[in-house]
């Protein structure tokens, strides 16, 4: 393995550091400090030419002004219903970012913070100490979020954190993919371990409603390709893809998700232990600045492995809390192929 650390840019102020791992199959990543964003994921296609298939963007001002392209979310990814949970009957209100919903963490979670990075070995490791005043959520939580390459051509993010107050642990990488070497999505498949995805309200939260897929625009249990999803669920319910899918009991070691482009050969399986995967193809992306070029509908689709959103407040969804004094841990490993 190969490591370099340079820096990236300046924001407000701040130097922003870039971390690099390169593997022996020419594959590599990188994350900067701003946000704990995954900055490049370089797999090579039938040239053997690598390729970032991240939608990456060339500046922390960028990042910021168009929040979330790739960068590590929390504490709790998806939206909060009225930002208001409770914890063993204790009411919280958290700051909301979206109308009256608190969206990713709110307007101080997680990717809105620049980290301390360092190569623990040939990991990229960031970490940060978050008081509750910080971000409005209980308990003073210190985090780590580590990015491993290995020579297997896999990427593993894991995210541990503890807290010194009972509060919610529900982090995620807003991961956006485009595999091939187009300007869209269309040509590219995407398979997903689910039977059933979230009924939504208006604003996005959940009703606490999981639907089957059977019959339906949904429905990915087999390789479908993303254009014609897109098209039928036009057709169907009038909008693109921004659904929260519930994942079906799975071994560890079995793949959630699996995006792949037939034309450059690449793929990228998805492997989590936890039971929600949010797809997200977004329609407008005018005026937002890539480094792969001006954004273009469905340049990207975003793939972000998380727990059911809005967990506390709906039963049968499971649990996000981090209980005081412990440490909790989750991983997203995501497999190239080419």
């Amino acid at each position: 393995m190969q490591t370099k650390k340079e820096v990236f840019d300046q924001y407000n102020g701040q130097e922003i550091e870039k971390f690099t791992v390169t593997n022996s199959h020419d594959v590599s990543i990188s994350a900067i400090s701003l946000g704990a964003t995954w900055k490049a994921f370089n797999i090579p296609g039938k040239d053997g030419k690598p390729e970032n298939v991240l939608l990456s963007m060339p500046s922390s001002e960028e990042y910021m002004k168009n929040q979330y392209f790739c960068q590590a979310i929390g504490r709790t990814a998806g939206r909060i219903t009225k930002g208001t949970f409770s914890i063993n009957g204790q009411e919280y209100h958290v700051d909301a970012n979206e109308g009256t919903t608190t969206l990713h963490g709110g307007p101080h979670g997680f990717n809105t913070q620049v980290w301390d990075g360092a190569f623990d070995g040939d990991k990229i490791v960031f970490k940060k100490h978050i008081n509750s005043a910080d971000d409005s959520f209980p308990g003073n939580i210190d985090v780590q979020i580590t990015f491993a390459l290995n020579d297997d051509n896999e990427v593993t993010i894991t995210y541990t954190a503890k807290s010194d107050a009972d509060t919610l642990f529900n982090p995620t990488q807003h991961a956006y993919f485009n595999l091939s070497d187009s300007q869209n999505v269309y040509g590219q498949s995407l398979q997903i371990n689910a039977d059933q995805y979230l009924e939504l309200n208006a604003d996005k939260t959940p009703t606490g409603k999981m639907v089957p897929v059977d019959d339906t625009a949904y429905d990915f249990r087999d390789a479908h390709n993303i254009k014609l999803g897109i098209d039928d669920m036009k057709a169907e319910v009038g909008h693109t893809y921004d659904e929260v899918y519930v994942i079906n009991d799975h071994q560890a070691d079995e793949p959630i998700a699996t995006l792949s482009d037939p034309e450059s050969g690449r793929s990228v399986a998805i492997k989590s232990d936890r039971n929600a995967l949010v797809v997200f193809t977004p329609d407008d992306l005018n005026g937002v600045k890539f480094d792969r070029g001006a954004g273009v509908t469905h340049m990207g689709i975003a793939l972000e492995a998380q727990n059911l959103p809005d967990t506390p407040n709906h039963e049968g969804f499971g649990s996000v809390l981090l209980p005081k004094g412990e440490e909790k841990t989750y991983s997203i490993s995501y497999k190239a192929t080419f």
